[in-house]
C-alpha cells in the first residue's frame, strides 16, 4: 500500500533548521497497482516514464497510476510467459526484456512485445549490461547519487541512508522511520530522487531541504500582531498567553518581555491583554490595541479607550489618530498626544451597518479605506473628520464585478498603485476602478481571472520588495508577482502542517519573512519561496477512441503528434499527466480544443483532473493544447499539443454535400415541373369551360343555330356535344339531375364525372350551376325580368339561393350586378 513516511514532525524540529536536508520515503506495492510483488529491474526512459519489470509483466508509472503490459494472444509474439528477469533502455527507445532464457522487444510507441531478430539476440546479453540503468545494492559501498540541492546521498542494500555535509565533510546518518527488507536495485530519476526496490516493493526516496526557521515562542500560542519598530526591533504579541515579545531583527534574538507596568522584562512576564495590533506614530510614540481593554499609550499602562475590541490603528497627514474596533466601529483623535485624548465617530460613518471594523488604510493621496465584516467602506480625508462622506461596497447578487464577498479583512497598494482587498471567504480582490470614491467600484476576483489561488479564506495581504502581492490563508500561502502569476505554497514546502494566524506578514529585511501562526511564528526568505521550480515533462499516457461498435485504447499516446478519427468515431477521451514524481499531487492541468489558428478558445482548468473528454466532433481538424502547473503552482508556458483529424461520412465529405445539393434541387425541379403541368392543365380544363359557357351564351342571343353545328375547341368530341346540348336545353328545366345528363350523353354517371372533371375540371352538377349563373347574367343586363323570374328562368326554384349562388360566384348580388 502506497504510504508517505515522511519525517515525524518531531524529527524535523531536531534537525538544523535552515540547512538540513530532508527526505522523504514513499512505498508502492500490488495494492497501488504494481503488477507483481517480484520485481527485478527498473528504469527511466527519454520521456520521463518510470518503468519496473516484474514476473507479471511490464509496468509503467506516470506518477499517478501504474500501468502494466503483456505479449497478447494472437499478437504474433512468441513469449511463453510474462516472468521478466531483467530490462535495459536502448538508444532506439525499445526497452530489451529478458523472460527466462529468451528474449523480447518492448516498443513504447505501439506498447507491445515481439521476438527479437537473430542479430538482436546475439548481442541482448552484452546490451541489458551495457544499458542498465540500476545499480545493485549488493555490494557494499551501496549507492551514491546528488539530488536537484546538490547534496550527496548514500543509500546502502540494508536500508541505511546516510548524507555528506558540503562544509565539514562528515558523512551523518540520516533517520528513516521505515524498515526495510533487503533492497536489490537502485537508480537516481532525472529529478535528482532516488528510486529503490527489493521483491516486495518500490520505494521513492524524495529529497528536499528545511525552509522554514521556527521562532522560540514558549509557552506556544496564537499570535495576534507582528511589528516593526524604528530601533531595528520586532514585536510579537500572542493572544492565549496575553504576551508581548520584542526581538532582534540581526539575528532573531529574544529581547525582553513586555510587562503590564509598560517595561521591558528579561524574564518571561505576560502583558496581561491580547495585543491585536501596534502602531509607531510620527513622533515615536508605541500604540497598542488590545482586545478586550482598548487602546493604550506606552509606557502608560492606562488604556486611553477603554474597553473596546482594538484591531487597527493609524494616522494621517494631518495627525489625527485613526482607530478600528470589532463593535465600535471607528475612533478618531485630534490631539493623540493629550494627557487624555478624546475620541470620537465622525458624524457620517455608518456605525449602525458597519460597527466591526478591521482595517484602516490611509494613502498618500488622502484617500482612507476601512476593511469591516459588512463591506469596504471609502472616503476622502477632510480637515474636519465630520465633514467626510462615506460610500459602503458590498457584495452584489446582480453585479458580477462587485465584491465577491462583503466580509473585507485587508487592503494593500502594491508599486504599480493597484488596490488589493482580501475577505474572509472571497479570496482576493482587485479594484478595477481608477477613481475609488465613485459610488460604485468595479472588482476583480483574482482567483477567478488568474487561477492561482486554490482557497478563498485570505486573513492577511503584504506586498514584497519586487513588486509581487503575498496572501495568507489559512493553511497556505499564494505568492504572485507583479503580473499576478505565482505558486502556492503549503504543508510540502514548510514541512509541517501550519495554521496561520491573522497578523499580517512581516518584513524583516535582507528578504526574510515573519508569518504569524496559531501556535508560534516562522521565518522564511523569499529566496525560499521564489526557489527555482521544476518544469515537469507534459505527455499523454492514454487514448479512449468511442465508435459505433467499440472503444479503442492506445497506451503509446505520447508518440502521436496527429490523431486521425474515422468517420464513425466522434467521440474520444485525451489522458495526460505532467512527470514530476515529486510532488504530482500538487500539479493542476488545464486544455482547450482549437478548430483554427486563429481561434482564441478560453483555457479549461480542470484542477487535478488528467483526461480531457471530445464528444460529438464534427469532421474538420482541430488543435488539441494541453498545459499544466508545475509542483509549486506556477503555470508553465510549454504545452502538449495533439492535431485532430475527424474524418467526414461520405455524405458530410464534399462529393457527398455535391450530391445532396443535387438530389435536392432534383426534387425541388420535379415538384416546380409537375405544379406548372398542374397549373396547365388547369388553364386548359378552364379555357374549355369558358369556351363552352360562351357558346351557350352565343346561342341563346342566337337560338336559330344549334349548339350541335357550332365550332368549338372540343366540338369534335360526340360525347360534349351532347351534354352541352343537354345544359342548352335544360338550363330552365330545375327538376333535371346528373342522371338525365348522363343518359343524355350516353354514358354513366362515373363516365361523365370523370369526363368533365377530365376535360373542364368541375363535376356534372357545377358545370350546370356555373351555366345557370352565366345565363342569369345575360338575362340581368339583356331583359327587364325582375330577380325573381330571372332565377326561375335559370332552373332556380328559391330566388333566395339564386341570390346567395349568384353572389358566391361573381361576387356581387344579382341587382347590383345589373345596376353595373
Amino acid at each position: 500500500m502506497r504510504s508517505l513516511t515522511s519525517i515525524l514532525l518531531c524529527w524535523l524540529t531536531a534537525l538544523a533548521l535552515t540547512a538540513q536536508p530532508l527526505c522523504h520515503v514513499v512505498r508502492y506495492d500490488e495494492e497501488d497497482g504494481v503488477a507483481s510483488n517480484h520485481l527485478t529491474q527498473l528504469l527511466q526512459d527519454e520521456k520521463g516514464f518510470m518503468w519496473f519489470a516484474t514476473w507479471n509483466g511490464l509496468c509503467r508509472y506516470d506518477g499517478y497510476d501504474f500501468q502494466t503490459f503483456k505479449a497478447q494472444v494472437g499478437d504474433g509474439c512468441h513469449m511463453a510467459t510474462d516472468r521478466i528477469r531483467n530490462m535495459a533502455l536502448l538508444p532506439s527507445g525499445h526497452i530489451l526484456c529478458q523472460v527466462d532464457e529468451d528474449y523480447f522487444m518492448f516498443d513504447k510507441a505501439t506498447c507491445l512485445f515481439r521476438d527479437v531478430t537473430d542479430e538482436e539476440r546475439r548481442q541482448a546479453k552484452d546490451w541489458l549490461f551495457k544499458y542498465r540503468q540500476s545499480r545493485s545494492l549488493r555490494k557494499p559501498q551501496g549507492y551514491t547519487w546528488k539530488d536537484s540541492y546538490q547534496t550527496q546521498w548514500t543509500l546502502n542494500g540494508d536500508g541505511r541512508l546516510t548524507w555528506l555535509d558540503s562544509q565539514t565533510g562528515k558523512e551523518t546518518d540520516y533517520p528513516l522511520p521505515v524498515a526495510f527488507k533487503t533492497l536489490t536495485f537502485a537508480m537516481a530519476d532525472n529529478r535528482g530522487n532516488l528510486w529503490a526496490m527489493d521483491f516486495g516493493s518500490i520505494y521513492q526516496f524524495r529529497t528536499d531541504r528545511q525552509r522554514t526557521q521556527r521562532l522560540d515562542i514558549e509557552p506556544k500560542a496564537e499570535v495576534k500582531c507582528l511589528f516593526n519598530d524604528h530601533e531595528g526591533r520586532y514585536w510579537v504579541t500572542t493572544k492565549d498567553d496575553e504576551a508581548v515579545r520584542v526581538y532582534q531583527k540581526a539575528d532573531d534574538k529574544l529581547v525582553g518581555y513586555l510587562g503590564s507596568d509598560g517595561r521591558m522584562h528579561q524574564n518571561y512576564t505576560r502583558y496581561g491583554a491580547a495585543v491585536y495590533c501596534m502602531y509607531e506614530s510620527k513622533n515615536g510614540t508605541l500604540w497598542l490595541g488590545t482586545k478586550p481593554k482598548g487602546l493604550f499609550r506606552l509606557p502608560s499602562p492606562q488604556p486611553v479607550l477603554p474597553n473596546q475590541d482594538v484591531y487597527h490603528i493609524a494616522q494621517d497627514r494631518f495627525g489625527r489618530l485613526w482607530v478600528a474596533t470589532l463593535g465600535g466601529g471607528i475612533y478618531y483623535t485630534d490631539e493623540p498626544e493629550a494627557e487624555k485624548p478624546v475620541f470620537k465617530t465622525p458624524h457620517q460613518y455608518p456605525k449602525d451597518c458597519c460597527p466591526r471594523a478591521r482595517f484602516i488604510y490611509i494613502g498618500k493621496d488622502d484617500i482612507m479605506m476601512i476593511a469591516t465584516s459588512s463591506g469596504l467602506l471609502t472616503t476622502q480625508l477632510l480637515p474636519k473628520a465630520d465633514d467626510m462622506q462615506f460610500v459602503l461596497h458590498q457584495r452584489e447578487a446582480n453585479r458580477k464585478e462587485s465584491l465577491s464577498c462583503s466580509a473585507t479583512m485587508d487592503v494593500v497598494r502594491d508599486q504599480q498603485g493597484r488596490y488589493f482587498v482580501s475577505t474572509e471567504s472571497g479570496g482576493v480582490n482587485l479594484i478595477a476602478s481608477n477613481d475609488l470614491l465613485a459610488p460604485q467600484l468595479a472588482f476583480k476576483h483574482v482567483r477567478e481571472h488568474f487561477h492561482v489561488q486554490p482557497n478563498d479564506i485570505v486573513q492577511s495581504l503584504a506586498t514584497t520588495a519586487n513588486g509581487g502581492l503575498m496572501a495568507v490563508g489559512s493553511h497556505l500561502i499564494t505568492v504572485m508577482d507583479s503580473s499576478l502569476q505565482g505558486r502556492v505554497m503549503d504543508a510540502s514546502d514548510f514541512q509541517a502542517n501550519y495554521r496561520f494566524s491573522e497578523a499580517r506578514p512581516l518584513e524583516l529585511g535582507k528578504g526574510r519573512w515573519l508569518f504569524g501562526l496559531t501556535d508560534g511564528a516562522f521565518v522564511m526568505s523569499e529566496q525560499q519561496m521564489h526557489r527555482k521550480a521544476y518544469t515537469p515533462r507534459l505527455v499523454l499516457t492514454c487514448l479512449e477512441v468511442r465508435g459505433e461498435k467499440q472503444e479503442v485504447r492506445n497506451w503509446g499516446a505520447e508518440s502521436l503528434d496527429t490523431l486521425t478519427l474515422l468517420p464513425h468515431e466522434r467521440n474520444v477521451t485525451i489522458h495526460f499527466a505532467a512527470l514530476d514524481y515529486q510532488a504530482p499531487e500538487r500539479i493542476s492541468y488545464a486544455f482547450r480544443l482549437l478548430e483554427s489558428a486563429e481561434d482564441s478558445t478560453n483555457w479549461n482548468y480542470i484542477g487535478h483532473n488528467r483526461s480531457a473528454t471530445l464528444l460529438d466532433l464534427e469532421p474538420g481538424e482541430y488543435l488539441l493544447q494541453i498545459r499544466s502547473t508545475n509542483a509549486d503552482g506556477e503555470w508553465l508556458d510549454e504545452m502538449r499539443q495533439l492535431v485532430i483529424i475527424v474524418e467526414p461520412t461520405f455524405w458530410e465529405s464534399t462529393l457527398g454535400q455535391v450530391l445532396i445539393v443535387l438530389i435536392v434541387l432534383a426534387i425541388l425541379t420535379a415538384i416546380a415541373c409537375t405544379l406548372l403541368y398542374i397549373r396547365r392543365i388547369k388553364r386548359k380544363q378552364h379555357e374549355t369551360l369558358e369556351a363552352y359557357l360562351s357558346l351557350l351564351q352565343q346561342h341563346a342571343s342566337n337560338s336559330k343555330q344549334p349548339i350541335a353545328n357550332s365550332q368549338t375547341p372540343k366540338t369534335e368530341d360526340p360525347m360534349l356535344q351532347r351534354v352541352m346540348k343537354f345544359v342548352e336545353e335544360n338550363i330552365g328545366n330545375s327538376d333535371v339531375g346528373v342522371g338525365d345528363m348522363a343518359e343524355a350523353a350516353a354514358t354513366s354517371r362515373s363516365g361523365l364525372q370523370r369526363k368533365l372533371k377530365q376535360t373542364m375540371g368541375i363535376t356534372p352538377q357545377d358545370l350546370m350551376k356555373e351555366a345557370r349563373i352565366k345565363r342569369a347574367c345575360q338575362l340581368l343586363r339583356e331583359s327587364d325580368k325582375n330577380i325573381s323570374e330571372v332565377a326561375y328562368a335559370c332552373g332556380f326554384t328559391d330566388p333566395k339561393y339564386f341570390s346567395r349562388s349568384f353572389r358566391q360566384s361573381t361576387g356581387k348580388t344579382p341587382t347590383e350586378y345589373r345596376e353595373e
